[in-house]
């Protein structure tokens, strides 16, 4: 009888140290999962706030008058900027920032542009 309970026991230890090494891996799969997305996010902030920049650059050069074009685009990892002043049929004109990541179009940004101030 009691080399059956010792059996018993030695099978709770296996089915224990299977749960346990199931708990580690999943743990560590989850881990290394947010560690990729925390990576992505961070980057995604990046490409944002250099956006923020380049379109306030683009507005400064406007209203002191200068152009814009000569300006060198932010990088951020791969992504890729363009600035565009486009002046519609009211007059009014429109600052657009573009972002672009492996050749599409990931975010853009438009903002209107009051005359430079003489």
């Amino acid at each position: 009888m009691k080399a059956q309970q010792e059996g018993f026991l030695y099978m709770d230890v296996l089915a224990s140290l299977f749960v346990m090494s199931l708990l580690c891996s999943t743990l560590f799969v989850l881990m290394m999962s947010s560690i990729q997305q925390y990576g992505k996010l961070m980057e995604e902030d990046k490409t944002l706030q250099a956006m923020i920049l380049y379109m306030e650059e683009g507005k400064s050069n406007w209203a002191n008058g200068t152009n814009s074009e000569s300006d060198e685009p932010p990088s951020v990892g791969t992504t890729s900027f363009q600035r565009i002043v486009e002046e519609h049929r009211d007059g009014i004109h429109v600052l657009t920032v573009i972002a672009y990541r492996h050749g599409a179009e990931i975010h853009r940004f438009t903002t209107y542009l009051l005359e430079p101030s003489q």
